[in-house]
């Protein structure tokens, strides 16, 4: 057997060993499944714009959790990291938080072992 096809095995061997046993070691937005968050909004009481709801639907910790937002065009307004996301818990995002949520704008969310999600307001 050639050396780069061992080399090739092993790290095929970790790669799967992680996915499988800790996903939470992966970069956030690598994954299998859907980030397993649920979105939601609402118009801001205290400015124009609307509020995003955001809930972890697991029942397990989130981890590495970046959410970003993104205008019209697709350029990034504002983000966020989030280390540890405790399950069932839920974070409002809107003008008192310094964020713009308009029509228009995208709201994406990923973390470690799942794969990004986008909403559109």
């Amino acid at each position: 057997m050639k050396a780069s096809s061992i080399f090739f095995s092993i790290l095929s061997a970790i790669t799967i060993a992680v996915f499988i046993f800790a996903p939470e070691r992966l970069p956030s937005g690598v994954g299998i499944t859907p980030v397993p968050i649920e979105a939601y909004a609402r118009p801001s009481i205290f400015a124009q714009g609307q509020v995003a709801g955001l809930k972890n639907l697991t029942g397990k910790t989130l981890h590495n959790v970046k959410i970003s937002l993104f205008n019209p065009n697709g350029e990034i307004i504002k983000g966020a990291m989030r280390e540890q996301w405790p399950p069932g818990e839920s974070m409002e995002l809107g003008w008192l938080e310094g964020w713009e949520i308009n029509k228009g704008t995208r709201l994406k969310a990923s973390a470690s072992g799942y794969f990004s999600k986008t909403w559109q307001y």
